[in-house]
């Protein structure tokens, strides 16, 4: 099997799917547990961390393989979506799975789906079968601990299967509601899931509801819980276009004057909970001293979180998508670059709150370029634009986001922001369009045809 062959098949599993978002039922977890079974259940290969919540999952997961890896060890890392190339969701040690290796392990998943054929809801999803990628990947290269990001929920999502030495909840927030429920009890309760008995736990603050359901789940199963607020403390210092600056108290011990080269206080929480996931994999057998900790968060470059790719203007490329990440990018737009009028070039996808979005970002744009995200589940840009009249002196609609962008830089000022957000198929293709990267060999196909949703 060739790399774009092993591309074509895992995209074939889309169009295998019935239209629409796959109902969130106890078949799917079944459906990956079937799959893993017939792959040698490569998911029980490695020590696990597992990821849950709705925002800073990838951003978190990212800092933990850092600091970990920096100690010495061989860190595999799971995330989702991707941004250009379908590699980046398989790392070991910060490296890209070998296409030549990608193709092998994309062959090993056809074949075990051939053999299953008539399982439960079979075949299994995109998403199913890139998760059993990770595991195969990282149980044949041996890592000695696997960082995995859930996709939607926690307690029927397909990363369920594995076993984590240390269940991670990061800020949750209401997306994918039409799966895991419109209230914040009912969504929490899906990401509690991913929860072992006698299990240890790491959670940011929540919503009170949210923050009950953690508490009360961690009770009931007997789970050593510790709280980003109360166990464990931080105090951003300072947050500027070179990065966060910030404290973290922890039981064990105060770490002083940490940075990241990402913008914004809530990266200081995501690492506050980075720190408390690592010193909880202690007793797991993983020494990971402070200097490594320290090492691992200034090392960490993870593109596309209100990142700056260019100056005069000044342009960032941020994949947020949802109420609660538009929440942090306003936040950061505010502090550090309020003296910049600002140019926003947004698109979406169809089921994300696109008037919740607008009341959060809209009032501090100039102009507004509405676009139509990579994805055939977009939403059409003048659909985009209808919502944020009103609430923006400006708009504009321009299908393509890299004309989107294209048209914001024409238009701007030397002292403007221009701002590319909305959705991962916005911020991938405006990113190496920007940068002037070369795009991967499947990607263009794979941001038309693959939806960042399990």
């Amino acid at each position: 099997m060739t790399y774009q062959e092993a591309c074509d098949f895992l995209l074939s599993l889309l169009a295998a799917r019935p239209p629409g978002p796959t109902p969130y039922a106890l078949q799917r977890l079944q459906r990956m547990r079937h799959l893993c079974g017939l792959l040698g259940n490569p998911e029980r290969g490695f020590p696990a961390v597992l990821v849950a919540g709705t925002k800073g999952k990838g951003s978190t997961a990212a800092m933990i393989a850092a600091a970990v890896q920096a100690a010495g060890y061989r860190v595999g890392l799971y995330t989702k979506p991707h941004l250009v190339d379908v590699r980046e969701r398989f790392q070991i040690n910060g490296a890209l799975i070998p296409p030549d290796e990608f193709a092998r392990r994309v062959d090993e998943i056809r074949t075990a789906i051939a053999r299953g054929e008539g399982g439960p809801g079979w075949p299994p999803s995109y998403f199913e079968a890139a998760a059993a990628l990770a595991f195969v990947h990282f149980t044949r290269q041996a890592v000695d601990l696997g960082v995995i990001e859930v996709g939607i929920g926690g307690r029927l999502d397909a990363t369920n299967v594995v076993d984590p030495r240390v269940s991670v909840i990061t800020t949750i927030g209401y997306d994918h509601t039409e799966l895991v429920g419109t209230r914040m009890r009912q969504i929490a309760s899906e990401d509690v899931g991913i929860m072992r008995p006698s299990g240890r736990v790491v959670a940011v603050p929540q919503a009170p509801a949210a923050a009950a359901v953690i508490e009360e789940a961690a009770r009931a199963v007997g789970a050593a819980l510790v709280r980003v607020g109360r166990e464990i403390r931080y105090r951003t210092r300072l947050v500027s276009p070179a990065g966060t600056r910030f404290t973290v108290r922890t039981p064990r011990q105060t770490y002083r004057d940490l940075s990241v080269q990402l913008l914004g206080r809530h990266q200081a929480q995501n690492a506050a909970a980075a720190i408390g996931v690592v010193e909880a994999l202690g007793p797991e057998g993983f020494d990971v001293q402070e200097v490594a900790i320290r090492a691992g968060l200034a090392d960490l470059r993870w593109p596309a979180r209100i990142e700056v790719v260019r100056q005069h203007p000044l342009v960032i490329v941020d994949v947020a998508h949802n109420v609660v990440s538009f929440r942090a990018l306003r936040a950061v737009l505010d502090e550090v670059f309020g003296a910049h009028r600002l140019l926003l070039v947004i698109g979406l996808l169809g089921s994300k709150d696109l008037a919740g979005i607008a009341d959060v970002i809209g009032p501090r744009a100039a102009v507004l370029i509405a676009t139509r995200a990579q994805d055939p589940r977009a939403i059409p840009a003048a659909d985009v634009a209808a919502v944020f009249r009103g609430l923006v002196p400006e708009v504009r609609v321009v299908e393509d986001p890299i004309d989107a962008v294209d048209e914001a830089l024409r238009i701007a000022s030397p002292e403007d922001l221009v701002c590319a957000a909305g959705s991962f198929h916005v911020a991938g293709p405006v990113r190496v369009h920007l940068l002037g990267l070369s795009a991967a060999p499947e990607g263009a196909l794979a941001r038309m045809s693959v939806s960042p949703s399990p």
